[in-house]
């Protein structure tokens, strides 16, 4: 029998379960991380969106879709501070308009913990954003981080709208700024 060791266990800080999460992840089936991350971001952001139902429901409040947008996105923006993701900021200047959410995330926990990643790292919060306003709306949603501040964006940008027009514009991310993508998605 071998005898157990019980010395008192850290807690991983968010940045170590973010390198981690990663590196296990690609060890198991490279590449796939993003994909992984992004799909549990989506069934993230529809729990979240389900639970502060609940909560609602539980006040005798109406549920998400039957409250403005502008306090739907107060409670997603307090959940990513809540979290250790970052700060976003959500617009809806394009929404009414041209069917656009644009998100801004200063501090990505993602950006500061895959430093050795050369790439967009915030597939889950790209995810969680898809998963919530797909709650809200009711209909299938996309969501894409256009641009990023590993590449000389001042913040990582989001945009939430049908996934038809987001892969319109895929082959941009990353090599045109948020604002010229912005713009192709609105002519």
């Amino acid at each position: 029998m071998v005898p157990f060791v019980t010395a008192p266990v850290s807690e991983p800080t968010t940045r170590e379960l973010l390198r981690s999460l990663r590196f296990v992840i690609e060890k198991d089936s490279a590449g796939t991380w993003k994909t992984v991350l992004k799909a549990s971001g989506r069934a993230c952001g529809k729990s979240i969106a389900a639970h502060l139902d609940a909560e609602l429901t539980r006040h005798a409040q109406p549920a998400l879709g039957a409250l403005p947008l502008e306090t739907c996105l107060v409670l997603i923006e307090r959940c990513f501070v809540l979290h250790g993701w970052g700060r976003v900021q959500l617009d809806l200047t394009d929404a009414a308009t041209h069917g656009l959410v644009v998100a801004r995330l200063e501090h990505s926990a993602f950006v500061e913990a895959l430093a050795e990643v050369n790439d967009f790292v915030d597939p889950l919060p790209a995810g969680v954003l898809q998963g919530f306003f797909e709650h809200i709306s009711g209909e299938p949603l996309g969501c894409e981080e256009i641009a990023c501040v590993r590449r000389d964006a001042p913040l990582c940008t989001f945009v939430v709208t049908a996934q038809e027009r987001l892969d319109a514009v895929a082959p941009l991310f990353g090599r045109e700024s948020a604002d010229a993508i912005l713009a192709r998605l609105k002519s």
